[in-house]
């Protein structure tokens, strides 16, 4: 009997058979993120279930790969681990605390001594000529990539790991469930555009109609070419505009934009761990320390071919971190 009922249930769309951890928090966050008139579609959940799936579980490879924990839950290694890599100082970091509302609102609520956070930046890369020690040689005016970082934003802070992971999983989701309704407004305002110039060309057509017999008078070699030309302009407008019209009118449309974007969330949604390193001189360059511990890396996070953040997870605590308010 049950079986039968979760099978009525799953074909009206009512019910998800997805089962990983978070998979129902992530359906709803897609439905809410998205156009009312999805739920119209018979089935709506049902049809849904495969694409979140694939995004669900693409998403949590790509979390896998950020760089950290890093430690930063002791005074005498805060600058070392976090401060020299990320910030140009602790004046920076301690800016960069004060200012963030989500990380404020966190510390306030939460009374957990250790946290977790995601901290994420802006890159910068600028090539610098500096010195170089190779072998025995000291090579000079050597082309090198510095990097430094601006815009530092702490997010998703948990007092748990699985906490951070599961709210950077559903932050993730956003990102992509809002592309897919950027999309569909992006078509509205086209709409309500194509609306406006449809109703000044209709304007223009009676001005011109109403212009006709005047230019004719006055010896004008051809006063149709205008109209002509306003009439063709107008029949663009229409077939567009009665594109778009015949796409949106049905509910399974834009269904169809969402399931577009998260079938396609391995294409659309990529990362890349950049290798980063400090030279003798305190300047973060790009590339592999000669040493692996001395490497520092960071997750590049891109959202087709724009770089959306940098960013690392950190293990924080709660009174070093207040120590440098």
């Amino acid at each position: 009997m049950g079986d039968w009922l979760s099978a009525i249930k799953n074909r009206l769309g009512a019910t998800s058979a997805l089962s990983p951890p978070g998979i129902a928090a992530a359906m709803e966050l897609v439905l809410a993120s998205s156009d009312p008139k999805i739920r119209l579609v018979h089935g709506y959940k049902r049809k849904l279930a495969p694409a979140v799936e694939s995004a669900w579980q693409h998403i949590a490879r790509l979390i896998e790969t950020i760089p950290g924990p890093l430690d930063a839950t002791r005074a005498e290694t805060l600058f070392d681990r976090l401060i020299n890599p990320f910030f140009i100082d602790s004046a920076q970091l301690k800016k960069a605390l004060r200012n963030d509302r989500v990380l404020n609102r966190f510390l306030s609520k939460d009374p957990a001594d250790t946290f977790f956070v995601l901290l994420t930046m802006h890159r910068e890369v600028k090539t610098i000529l500096g010195t170089q020690l190779k072998g025995d040689l000291l090579l000079r005016d050597v082309a090198m990539k510095s990097i430094g970082f601006s815009d530092h934003k702490f997010r998703v802070p948990a007092s748990s790991m699985d906490d951070a992971i599961l709210a950077l999983r559903l932050g993730v989701l956003q990102i992509l469930s809002n592309r897919a309704h950027e999309d569909i407004l992006a078509e509205k305002a086209r709409e309500a555009e194509l609306g406006r110039l449809r109703a000044e060309m209709t304007a223009k057509l009676k001005i011109l109609a109403m212009e006709r017999p005047d230019q004719a008078l006055a010896g004008r070699s051809d006063p149709g070419r205008q109209p002509r030309a306003a009439q063709k302009m107008l029949a663009e407008i229409e077939q567009e505009l009665s594109a778009i019209k015949s796409r949106t009118i049905n509910a399974g449309y834009y269904l169809e934009k969402v399931l577009g974007v998260l079938g396609s969330a391995r294409e659309l949604l990529t990362a890349e761990v950049v290798d980063m390193h400090m030279d003798p001189k305190n300047l973060l360059l790009a590339g592999p320390a000669d040493a692996e511990k001395d490497t520092i890396r960071a997750l590049d996070v891109k959202l087709g071919q724009t770089i959306l953040r940098s960013c690392v997870l950190l293990k924080c605590s709660r009174q070093v971190l207040l120590n440098c308010f």
